[in-house]
């Protein structure tokens, strides 16, 4: 019989919940706004109704679970299952996630950041298979990160390492977030784009960007398209953006010596737009010894990474 675990990846918004067996199959998911207005207690309510939806649409038992593996979008103490501090979740400081969830189903419960355990999901079951030494990058709305070393995943002391998004690559450049200038995040990802994009409109450049996101927020989607088409504003956002992101990924070669590096998240859907100048920037900047022995790819998993990633912590 095949070994079973539940898998949560906890979003700012979304809020997922798989039943998965050791292959990484996913048998049963329940999705789910996560109402992040109602609190950690809300938000832990709605965790634990979605596992027991989970649990009677797979038709699995209960104690016929392994355990319970959690992707957190924050800083974490992964030894002690404890958040310390969301941004996108009001009201999460200091507490014990992991604890409270065992309580409940007497399984034992596993956290991990996000991107973590997308990392760990894109290495057992997809872009980074076969890889001893392997990074996961997502690019959305900001820039998060994994890392698997000699075949295990690579916390750092406090559950910290990978935080790829704010690594510094312009200290003249954009504040970010994070209250920094220059980070990796506040230049090459989906908000970044969109950003880029409306300033250039505010001062006076026409584009069909404008005609493509109406009379909502300009999207970094809307920036794909018009650049898909011709458009020579987005034109140049997206070769700016595929430089960022070369110049991001010399840097994750030059501290990992990845045999593979895979983008995932939602810029990875505009991958064969972005891929050759990415590369161009790569082949100019990287030392040549890390690039020579590192395949840069688009992760597999798509938006399962997160689920199966979290409920393998656990398998």
């Amino acid at each position: 019989m095949s070994k079973i675990a539940c898998g949560i990846d906890l979003g700012g918004t979304k809020l997922e919940v798989g039943i998965v067996d050791d292959k990484g199959n996913i048998i049963a998911r329940v999705k789910r706004p996560t109402d992040a207005h109602k609190g950690p207690e809300g938000v832990i309510d709605k965790i634990n109704d979605s596992i027991m939806t989970a649990l009677e649409k797979s038709n699995i038992k209960q104690k016929d679970l392994l355990g319970i593996g959690i992707g957190v979008p924050g800083l974490i103490h992964a030894d002690i299952g404890k958040v310390i501090f969301l941004t996108n979740l009001p009201g999460w400081r200091d507490i014990p996630l992991a604890e409270i969830i065992e309580e409940k189903f007497h399984i034992p419960v596993k956290l991990a950041n996000d991107a973590d355990a997308a990392a760990y999901g894109e290495y057992l079951f997809g872009s980074g298979r076969d890889a001893r030494n392997f990074v996961y990058m997502t690019v959305s709305t900001g820039i998060g990160g994994g890392v698997i070393i000699e075949g295990k995943p690579y916390h750092g002391a406090s559950s910290g390492a990978a935080e790829i998004g704010h690594v510094v690559i312009d200290i003249h450049g954009e504040k970010c977030n994070c209250g920094n200038y220059g980070c990796f995040e506040a230049l090459a990802s989906g908000t970044a784009i969109a950003r880029f994009a409306k300033r250039a409109i505010d001062m006076g450049r026409h584009s069909l960007i404008e005609e493509l996101s109406g009379d909502g927020p300009i999207k970094a989607e809307h920036v794909f398209e018009a650049a898909g088409r011709g458009d020579s504003l987005a034109l140049d956002i997206i070769n700016e953006e595929a430089f960022y992101l070369g110049i991001g990924i010399c840097n994750i070669m030059a501290m990992y010596n990845p045999e593979r590096i895979a983008i995932g998240g939602g810029i990875s859907n505009q991958w064969d737009m972005l891929y050759h100048k990415v590369m161009e920037t790569v082949n100019d900047r990287a030392l040549k010894q890390n690039a020579k022995v590192c395949r840069v790819i688009k992760a597999k998993l798509g938006t399962d990474a997160g689920v199966v990633g979290a409920a393998a912590l656990t398998i």
